[in-house]
């Protein structure tokens, strides 16, 4: 029997749920990375590291919120602080004590955000960013890197080679160019360029990692062709450290967009940066127009609460610490496992995360990457579509569980020929 087969088998309340969802929910998913073949696994309970599936199955968890839980699924400090704001009020429609809290301590925290725009999303973050650097040059181009994600709005998904749903007119203002310093100088030569956008971690938060002397050489570009220079630290914004990336590599962007660790768990978003830049969303007296931001959700009280009790955990670095070392010391064991068993691959990551690549045939990816899933599922582990974020939650012995299952799945593949 397969390991798809024998994963299905054991997942009738799983299977259930997809065929329901089906019905109600385009390719009963709610979002793109859930897909997976027959099915996806649906969650009952949740805590620290491990998750209990809706078939009863406990599994160590290294989705971890797509990485918005660095202190684990229930930390209690962040759940208190949501029962004390939802027990408040939940939306207030107005102003509130906690929005200014939130963004108190991201101003603390982050070195190049003197003030804070809060959004709904880590994709609305992005999208504001952009918008707010067209209101502040008044230039309408904007540059990315290639590969970097800055989530689905028309701009941060556009590309030459077409994408469905999004504009190929989008091309006259949209400029993708490689991580390479030559090609963004060139692209910039023009001083049209509102934004040059990135992550800061590189592609995939690392997949295809970039220097911090790229960084500055970055840096350096913008500011001698007038443009703005906007990190994108959803992912690795208080995760690589406190203060994200940019505090490590000593680059300061003009703009920063955060979530996922922002809001604790919870929706949330929020682009900072410069005062004088982030002026463009102020009031201003008479006439002149502004760059607009609305937003029913924007720093909604439980994700504020939320967001502050989960910044004041991190804000001394040793939860990052803790997180990297269990991090650094899985990666080595996974590669380890791989080598035990003989099959090609490695493990990469940086900081709290990991990702493992196997080396399949060109055809085979697909079905090798559903089977990786399945099999480690039936070995008690849900990675996050091979890759993972590990948090202050995760034990020695998870990593120890994590390593086996890797190694027994491992020599599945191999008997199923997919490796």
């Amino acid at each position: 029997m397969s390991l798809l087969q024998e994963w299905a088998d054991a997942n009738p309340r799983s299977r259930a749920l997809y065929e329901r969802a089906r019905r109600v929910i385009p390719g009963g998913i709610t979002h793109d990375v859930r897909h997976a073949a027959p099915f996806p696994v649906s969650i009952a309970a949740a805590h620290g590291s491990h998750k209990t599936d809706a078939d009863g199955h406990d599994l160590v968890c290294y989705v971890m919120g797509h990485g918005a839980l660095l202190l684990g699924h229930d930390p209690a400090p962040v759940v208190e602080a949501i029962s004390r704001a939802a027990g408040g009020f939940l939306h207030a429609g107005s102003s509130h004590e906690l929005e200014v809290a939130w963004a108190e301590r991201v101003c603390a925290l982050v070195p190049s955000v003197e003030v804070v725009a809060f959004t709904s999303s880590g994709t609305e973050a992005t999208m504001l960013a952009l918008q707010v650097a067209r209101g502040f040059t008044g230039r309408d181009r904007v540059v990315r890197i290639e590969s970097h994600f800055h989530g689905w709005h028309d701009a941060a998904a556009f590309s030459a080679a077409g994408t469905p749903g999004i504009p190929a007119a989008l091309g006259q203002v949209v400029t993708v160019v490689p991580p390479d310093p030559t090609a963004v100088e060139a692209a910039l030569a023009g001083r049209d360029v509102a934004a040059l956008i990135l992550e800061p971690t590189g592609a995939s938060f690392g997949l295809v990692p970039v220097s911090f002397d790229f960084l500055a050489d970055v840096r350096r570009l913008t500011r001698a062709t007038g443009t703005l220079l906007v990190f994108d630290e959803v992912v690795s914004g208080f995760r690589w450290s406190p203060g994200g990336v940019q505090q490590l590599a000593g680059v300061l962007p003009d703009l920063t967009t955060m979530a996922k660790i922002l809001a604790g768990g919870m929706p949330g978003g929020a682009l900072g940066g410069a005062a004088e830049v982030m002026d463009v969303l102020a009031f201003r007296p008479g006439d002149e127009v502004k760059v607009r931001h609305p937003g029913t959700h924007n720093a909604h009280p439980v994700s504020a609460a939320a967001g502050a009790a989960m910044l004041d955990a991190v804000a001394d670095g040793s939860a990052q610490s803790r997180a990297d070392e269990t991090a650094g010391w899985l990666r080595r064991e996974l590669d380890g496992a791989l080598a035990r068993t003989g099959v090609a691959g490695s493990v990469r990551g940086a900081s709290s995360t990991f990702r493992i690549g196997i080396d399949v045939d060109p055809g085979a990816t697909r079905q090798a990457h559903d089977a990786l899933q399945a099999g480690m599922l039936l070995e008690g582990v849900h990675l996050f579509q091979g890759r993972g974020f590990v948090s202050t939650a995760h034990t020695e012995a998870d990593v120890e569980r994590t390593v086996t299952a890797f190694e027994r799945t491992l020599r599945r593949l191999r008997e199923d020929g997919l490796v």
